[in-house]
């Protein structure tokens, strides 16, 4: 009768093979990985929550209708956080009562300030409320009372209240905020009886019959091409720039 292997298990004809040796490259490995890890944890710790990254200076950049005193005081509430846990969303949620803000760009400076660059929307008119003037947006919001009413070279938003007709008064500073600078600089006025009558007046006295809000974009590029034409000598000065139908300008 054969003798059994050593490695033979009584009973069986399983060969129980020897264990493989420990490789400490793989025990070294994870335990560098491991360190690794809690290193991680503890740093995004300390930058959390650690006082070592607290706001202490808020530096506002960007602004020229809303006051850098009133941003600093809507973003007082973030003094002391540490500056990895302040995101974009959280300076706009602070700021969502600024009427002229429309959004905001954060840069963090170690050790603890916080830059918030401001993003404002454009006025494209003046409208005024009682005896106050105040400027507007593209979409008719409100952005700041005005004192001085000449020191800007936008037009008039005139007979038409953004508080008893909305949908008119924001169909005229729809069509006013496609007009490059240098035209609503020139214009004096704007009205609307109805939606489809937009009507703008230049400094100077001219109207411009502009319609409807429709191919606004067209309408601006030919009126701008009108008010930058010479007019031809012997000819009767222009009172009206009909532009309703861009591909049909008239003048006269």
């Amino acid at each position: 009768m054969p003798t059994r292997g050593p490695n033979v298990a009584e009973g069986t004809n399983v060969v129980e093979l020897p264990a493989a040796p420990e490789n400490p490259w793989k025990k070294r490995l994870l335990l560098w990985v491991g360190g690794a890890l809690a290193f991680v944890l503890v740093l995004i710790g300390v930058l959390l929550y650690s006082p070592l990254l607290a706001i202490k200076n808020v530096e506002v950049t960007g602004n020229s209708l809303a006051t850098t005193a009133s941003i600093q005081e809507d973003l007082a509430s973030l003094q002391g956080l540490p500056l990895p846990r302040v995101a974009p969303g959280n300076v706009r949620d602070l700021l969502a009562e600024q009427p002229a803000i429309e959004d905001v760009i954060i840069q963090a400076e170690a050790p603890d300030t916080l830059r918030v660059e401001v993003i404002e929307y454009p006025p494209v008119a003046v409208t005024r409320s009682g005896q106050a003037h105040w400027l507007v947006a593209a979409d008719g919001r409100k952005l700041r009372q005005i004192v001085d009413r000449a020191a800007y070279e936008l037009p008039l938003i005139s007979e038409v209240s953004a508080d008893a007709k909305p949908e008119l008064f924001e169909t005229i500073t729809r069509v006013l905020s496609v007009l490059p600078e240098p035209v609503l600089a020139q214009l004096e006025f704007a009205t609307a009886e109805t939606i489809d009558s937009v009507e703008l007046e230049l400094v100077s006295g001219e109207r411009v019959r502009w319609g409807s809000d429709e191919r606004s974009a067209e309408k601006a590029s030919v009126l701008t091409a009108l008010l930058g034409a010479e007019q031809p000598e012997g000819q009767p000065a222009v009172e009206v720039y009909d532009v309703s139908s861009p591909e049909r300008p008239v003048t006269r």
